[in-house]
């Protein structure tokens, strides 16, 4: 059917053409009928016409004052003649008077601004084309007074021609100026609360030093002067001062916590760990104050969750001592239970859910939803009683929703509380290897002597799937007629579990009898309290008793110590249990260090300098102290140290600068030493505990980090854990068995293999960046030192550089290139000039690919 406007353009149209056209104008104005004539009828057909002009000329107004009460424009272009029409009111808002401006494309672009014009003709020819249904755009316009106004057109083509070309497109104009005004507002406003948040993290990071620095003092000379002689008076205002101390430092960590995650700057660490690990090491800190109030403490994981984990050990300890911490603390008497178990897998990700319970005074229904507010109890009553912030509970929930968990409760006034909660973590493996059991328990009978069921049936549970036959006395004296009817029966137990803290005939009644009657007591098991496990313990080698367990049990302790009196022919030194070290008297047994062993202690506060070396020199080591970074300096370059403790903010020069220029001298000796690599452990001691914090110092090339106020547990503990990596890492040996010809190094053949660098390096990643980037430094002089040999044709230089070139690729796993150097290396010791220089190119060529390789694994620093 020709359209309306052919028929007009017609020279002499006739009746039925009118009609045709009267047809297709009302197809698109919406009417579907009126226009069928089968008569000839002009009259008719403009009476239809009249009341579809009339019709038309409704909609005309509405969308006219539409569009002026909104302040928008209506523009239409038509392709074919360049015209465009856009509508005088939008242009009068602008400030143009009629004739000022045009009705063409080339006049509306002449106003946009220059920079807006690419944007704005790139959209306008993607729609026409058809490459998107509509078309917008943003843009700013000239007004007739010069000032920029923000315009938002919208259009779409609504005509096209038969073959497909774009005829007539219609649209409206908006200003939107206020709008890009309130954005920009906005804008300002968000850049501004970022600054504020910045300024709050740094006063809360300055706030941190600030206080911790005087009260590493006081806890750290009231520690010193409780271990002096003193009268019970002063013993106690002493102890005081200490338990204040203590108090206030929780409350500030407390507060800090909820600050951090509160301005979004918490982040989770993502590394493997172990997950009896940290629910038993978290149970042990507490379990002192737990058994001085006579609770029973028990622990179990469900045999189908897996022990070895991906995610954040620490965010996932401070949740779990948090939560028992709590209910040891509200809890009077009977026990504390913590149980885990696997509730979701999906691939290599597992859900799990903890519950620690409790049987405390419990929480009624009312306050239950308020329990997880910031700075909010129970009741008032409650902190009266037992203090505390009420930021726990608070900083829990935000942790365990970081988490991609929920936490939640169910308790009951007098019965007791169950905190719940679940988290998302990486599943690494089931169970740890070493718990592979002996094939003979499936044959042997145990005896459990346990007057709690909650420990008694996790020790059970844990035996009967080791393969024991087990049978369970929850007294004394049902402990005695188990044994005189397993006598009788010619099936005697072969080994007895017994609670140290029951009472006789039970507890230390039943080993007592034995050691009275002459028989052994090697297959006795005594499950001790740490309130009193160093009498306990006493009483157990008086006995001939060969192992122990501090309770909580885990099902580690529980395989080792059925380990150790199953076992024949153990020597003298392995009939004991290692007992676990207690807050209380960390400071006299602290691990004693061989007078030989030399510390240079990097402090600039003289408080906190006489503090850790008063401790350190207790302990047996010797102390070098160094004022400031560069006197630490001085002193490296004069001895040789074993181990470093670096304070992080100090004047002349900080200690995360300090360790980078220590590390980056240990490097150059390692390799002009042909590779072998004498580091010197390097431990932080900081006050700021702000988010990266932790990082900066490790990422230096710091090994560990311990927070101020200095406790002698958390020194030692971390002294002990570097201590033990190095012990444990033989870097001369490692790198030199690569000498041995043939050595695999890398059994696929690629550039490099980073996991064996991480295994050498005990897995810390920032040691392996800090490595990879010494490599990096030295790639450029040691290529140019083999070109230039090369050209003086020195066959001793290219052997001396490539074999501690060999040693530096290998120790990344870099196989090809550590061949190529094997063979200059050789070619260079025989004098072999010609050999050398024909493997000179490949090693060059090797060595660039290593070293491309190595920086796309370092981290980008603009991320």
């Amino acid at each position: 059917m020709p359209s309306s406007r052919d028929i007009a353009n017609s020279v002499s149209p006739d009746l039925s053409s009118l009609r045709d056209a009267l047809r297709a104008l009302a197809a698109r104005a919406g009417v579907s009928d009126g226009f069928e004539d089968p008569a000839n009828d002009p009259v008719r057909l403009i009476w239809r016409l009249v009341r579809l002009m009339d019709q038309q000329l409704r909609e005309k107004d509405r969308l006219s004052l539409a569009l002026d009460n909104r302040h928008d424009g209506l523009w239409d272009w038509d392709l074919r003649s360049g015209q465009c029409f856009l509508s005088e009111l939008w242009k009068h808002g602008l400030g143009y008077v009629e004739g000022e401006f045009g009705n063409r494309r080339e006049d509306w672009e002449a106003l946009i601004h220059p920079e807006d014009v690419p944007q704005v003709r790139e959209r306008i020819d993607l729609h026409l084309v058809g490459g998107s249904e509509d078309f917008e755009a943003e843009y700013r316009l000239r007004a007739r007074d010069g000032d920029w106004r923000w315009i938002s057109t919208h259009g779409r083509v609504v005509s096209r021609s038969a073959d497909g070309q774009a005829v007539r497109v219609v649209g409206i104009h908006r200003n939107v100026t206020e709008r890009k005004g309130w954005e920009l507002e906005m804008l300002r406003a968000k850049e501004a609360a970022e600054s504020a948040s910045r300024a709050k993290g740094d006063f809360l990071a300055n706030m941190s030093h600030e206080i911790r620095t005087p009260m590493n003092g006081i806890i750290g000379m009231t520690d010193l002067a409780l271990d002096t002689q003193l009268d019970a008076e002063q013993r106690g205002y002493l102890q005081t001062v200490k338990n204040s101390a203590d108090s206030l430092l929780a409350i500030i960590n407390d507060i800090l916590d909820f600050s951090k995650i509160e301005a979004g700057k918490l982040e989770l660490e993502d590394i493997e760990f172990s997950l009896p690990a940290v629910i038993s090491d978290t149970f042990k800190a507490l379990a002192l104050r737990g058994h001085q109030k006579g609770l029973e403490l028990v622990f179990g994981i469900q045999p189908d969750t897996p022990h070895v984990l991906r995610g954040d050990p620490n965010r996932l300890r401070q949740i779990l001592m948090n939560l028992l911490g709590n209910a040891i603390k509200f809890t009077e008497q009977g026990e504390v239970e913590v149980s885990v178990r696997c509730v979701l897998r999906e691939g290599a990700h597992v859900r799990l859910q903890f519950d620690v319970r409790d049987t405390g005074i419990g929480i009624a229904q009312a306050k239950q939803g308020e329990v997880f507010g910031a700075f909010s109890q129970a009741d008032t009553s409650t902190t009266r009683r037992y203090g505390g912030t009420g930021l726990g509970l608070a900083i829990c929930k935000r942790l365990v929703e970081l988490m991609r968990g929920r936490i939640w409760l169910q308790s009951e006034p007098a019965r007791g509380s169950t905190f719940s909660f679940t988290i998302e973590v990486g599943a690494v493996r089931e169970a740890v290897q070493a718990e592979r059991v002996d094939p003979r328990y499936a044959r042997m009978n145990a005896l459990v002597v346990e007057d709690n069921p909650s420990a008694a049936r996790e020790m059970t549970a844990n035996l009967q799937r080791w393969g024991f036959s087990v049978d369970l006395a929850r007294s004394g004296e049902e402990a005695e007629a188990l044994l005189q009817q397993a006598a009788k029966s010619g099936f005697p137990f072969d080994v007895m579990l017994v609670d140290a803290n029951m009472p006789d005939p039970a507890g230390f009644a039943l080993p007592a009898y034995f050691h009275g009657e002459g028989a052994s007591c090697e297959r006795i098991v005594m499950l001790l309290t740490s309130d009193s496990q160093r009498n306990d313990s006493a009483r157990c080698r008086q006995f001939g008793i060969k192992a122990n367990i501090v309770k909580p049990v885990s099902s580690f302790d529980l395989l080792d110590a059925l380990r150790l009196v199953l076992t024949q022919e153990q020597p003298e030194s392995a009939l004991e249990l290692a007992e676990f070290q207690i807050d209380d008297s960390l400071l006299k047994a602290s691990p004693q260090a061989p007078r030989s062993k030399a510390v240079l202690l990097v402090e600039d506060n003289p408080v906190n300098q006489t503090v850790a070396t008063k401790i350190l020199q207790r302990a047996g080591y010797e102390v070098v102290p160094a004022g400031d970074g560069q006197e630490a300096l001085d002193w490296f370059e004069k001895r040789r140290f074993d181990l470093i403790l670096m304070d992080v903010q100090m004047p002349v020069l900080g200690g995360i600068e300090a360790t980078k220029a220590i590390r980056a001298r240990e490097a150059r000796r390692s390799w002009a030493m042909s590779g072998r690599w004498e580091v010197t452990p390097i431990i932080a001691m900081t006050a700021h505990v702000m988010q990266g914090d932790r990082e900066r110092c490790l990422e230096a090339g710091m090994d560990d980090y311990v927070s101020k106020p200095i406790q002698p547990s958390e020194l030692f503990a971390a002294i002990e854990r570097v201590t033990r990596r190095f012990e444990s890492t033989d870097f001369e040996g490692n790198l030199n068995a690569l000498d041995e010809p043939g050595s695999p190094i890398d059994p696929e053949g690629g550039v490099a293999d980073l996991g064996q660098t991480r295994a050498l390096l005990d897995g810390d990643e920032a040691s392996v960046h800090s490595l990879i980037e010494i490599f990096l430094g030295d790639y450029s002089r040691n290529c140019s030192k083999l070109e230039e040999a090369a050209a003086r044709s020195d066959a001793k230089t290219l052997y001396t550089v490539a074999h501690s070139l060999k040693s530096s690729v290998g120790v990344f796993g870099a196989v090809i290139a550590a061949d190529a150097a094997q063979r200059v290396e050789q070619a260079g010791r025989r004098g072999d000039l010609e050999k050398a220089l024909q493997a000179l190119p490949e090693l060059l060529t090797e060595l660039s690919r290593v070293a491309a390789y190595l920086r796309s694994q370092l981290p980008d620093p603009g991320a």
